[in-house]
């Protein structure tokens, strides 16, 4: 098990909220992140961490983002 974090990017507020998972791999941290992600329901943007090494970020279509990166490889944050 490996040690990731979320940060929480959520509209009009000047702190970011953080989330600690376990995971077994990236793939793992990532469907957790997007599980978590329902407890947020405005957010803006959810990064994925395992320490400082970016691994993947998600974005809420809500607010127009698209639900896929525009170019392949764009995942990290």
């Amino acid at each position: 098990m490996s040690a990731y974090y979320c940060i929480v990017n959520l509209p009009g507020v000047p702190v970011r909220e953080i989330a600690a998972i376990n995971a077994a791999d990236d793939a793992a941290a990532h469907t957790r992140m997007i599980d978590l992600s329902a407890g947020w329901a405005g957010f803006e943007t959810i990064a994925l961490y395992e320490g400082e090494r970016p691994v993947s970020v998600l974005a809420n279509p809500r607010w127009g983002f698209p639900p896929e990166p525009l170019e392949p490889g764009c995942q990290a944050a």
